[in-house]
């Protein structure tokens, strides 16, 4: 605490708070249930504190990932308050991660209240699939604005403010709107709780409501509001990939093995192995998503689900799986078509490395394998081929990160000529043989890919647990198929 020149004009500082110097403002700092009282000069020099230049707000501050209070934890109990009436935010990053903790609670705050969003869309922070879940729960009453300088600065706040005509709560840390910057990574944040009916309070408000005010102001080049259209104009200039994208940069930069330091020895042959510099510690999961009342199919099915093999329903150790349409994984048994090479003989090349998928099976649960949201269509190849299938012409996502082993980038594809939807990759065509059955997991992006993929061989036990669920035939083909 800083004291000023006289008592005539004291000025102190507050927890680092730009406040006016010239106010007499005891604050009350709250960690857990204790409160400290910080008491200005005002009471040192004997002067008269006036009631309306007092300000009672209450700080907390947050930690991650062990606190019991998170920001995303924050950000949930608050949107369910029905005591709030505004909801504003600057955010550097956002990611489905993120989004999809917050996206239905956000949704029914803005059928009700004022939502307004600047978000960053710097340094390969902010994903299309993030960025589309905001747009669609504010959708049509809430404002997402895109802000950037395309200098060498990035914009980088991370700002949330929930108001009341009486109140305002607001946090300022270091949390995205990612799943680590909610739950589970290291984070710290600084909550503040105004009393509006206190000038000093509603006239810090006022500050930082200025901030928000100047980054979701329209500026042609540097702040436009965010609709579809211009969501589609920010993944064609490069500037905001899709969650496939980042987790291919993630994979492709990710080192072979973690450093490791070299212990001292004053005998070479007592030389024991290198003792890693860092070691993993668990931290908290991020809670389990709350689903929509109204999906009750999807309630219903995983209620269902509980009945199914073990094997079949736990996924591999580490890997957080993700439901789309009540489902989240696909079986399919494997034909020549699927494992062939085609003509062997001299001077014939072998056939391209594609898995079929019956176009049934995309009919069935297209947004399981992103289609048409993710794929980009053949222009040049639209512009010469009539060929047309529910108006959608030849459409790809490349280089999607599947995991057959390891992590691989795959091809996905379809083309309204064929009768079949396709997965191109060597390494998926030469996992399985004839008869085989393929099961595909549908994961959460934040494992690193978006597809876990596993081969059952006949006679396996892991077959015979699948083997119910291929319960869709295909006409004219052997292939049966099924979701669960």
């Amino acid at each position: 605490m800083s004291h000023g020149p006289s008592a005539r004009s004291p000025s102190i500082s507050v927890l680092s708070f730009p406040l006016e110097s010239r106010r007499f403002q005891p604050h009350r700092r709250v960690k857990g249930d204790a409160c400290v009282w910080v008491i200005t000069e005002a009471a040192l020099f004997g002067l008269t504190i006036v009631p309306d230049m007092i300000s009672l707000a209450v700080m907390q501050f947050i930690t991650q990932p062990f606190a019991e209070v998170r920001l995303g934890g924050f950000l949930l109990d608050h949107l369910a308050d029905p005591q709030w009436t505004v909801f504003r935010a600057a955010i550097a990053f956002v990611k489905r991660s993120g989004t999809r903790h917050i996206h239905q609670p956000l949704r029914n705050f803005s059928n009700r209240a004022q939502v307004k969003l600047s978000v960053g869309v710097d340094l390969y922070g902010t994903s299309r699939e993030g960025l589309s879940d905001l747009l669609e729960a504010t959708t049509p009453n809430g404002q997402i604005f895109i802000y950037r300088n395309n200098g060498p600065y990035t914009f980088h706040p991370k700002v949330y403010l929930f108001k009341s005509a009486r109140r305002a709560d607001i946090v300022v840390g270091s949390g995205n709107l990612t799943g680590g910057g909610l739950f589970t990574n290291y984070e710290a944040s600084l909550a503040v709780s105004l009393d509006l009916t206190l000038h000093p309070d509603a006239e810090f408000l006022q500050t930082i409501e200025g901030a928000l005010d100047l980054w979701s102001q329209p500026q042609q080049g540097v702040c436009y509001g965010l609709t579809s259209e211009f969501l589609n104009q920010l993944v064609a200039t490069g500037l905001v990939p899709s969650e496939a994208q980042l987790a291919a940069i993630q994979q492709a930069h990710a080192p072979a093995t973690p450093p490791q330091a070299t212990p001292a020895t004053t005998d070479a042959a007592e030389e024991r192995a290198p003792v890693p510099l860092f070691v993993t510690i668990a931290v908290p999961p991020a809670p389990a998503i709350a689903q929509a009342p109204a999906e009750v199919v999807e309630t219903k099915i995983e209620a269902e689900t509980t009945e199914l093999p073990s094997a079949v329903l736990n996924p591999p150790p580490g890997i957080v799986t993700q439901q789309v349409g009540g489902v989240s994984c696909f079986v399919m048994t494997l034909q020549n078509t699927d494992v062939g090479v085609g003509q062997t003989t001299t001077g014939t090349a072998r056939r391209s490395p594609e898995v079929f998928i019956p176009l049934a099976a995309l009919d069935q649960n297209p947004a399981f394998w992103t289609f048409p949201t993710q794929f980009i269509a053949d222009t040049t190849w639209n512009n010469t081929h009539l060929n047309r299938r529910n108006g959608l012409g030849k459409m790809d996502r490349m280089d999607v990160p599947m995991r057959i082993g390891v992590v691989q980038p795959v091809r996905m594809f379809f083309n309204p000529r064929k009768g079949d939807f396709r997965l191109g990759n060597e390494a998926l065509r030469s996992a399985g043989h004839i008869g085989d059955i393929l099961l595909v997991r549908r994961v959460d992006p934040v494992n690193g890919f978006e597809y876990d993929i596993q081969v059952a061989p006949q006679g396996s036990p892991l077959f015979a647990q699948l083997v119910p669920f291929c319960n869709t035939s295909v006409p004219h083909s052997q292939k049966h198929f099924g979701y669960f």
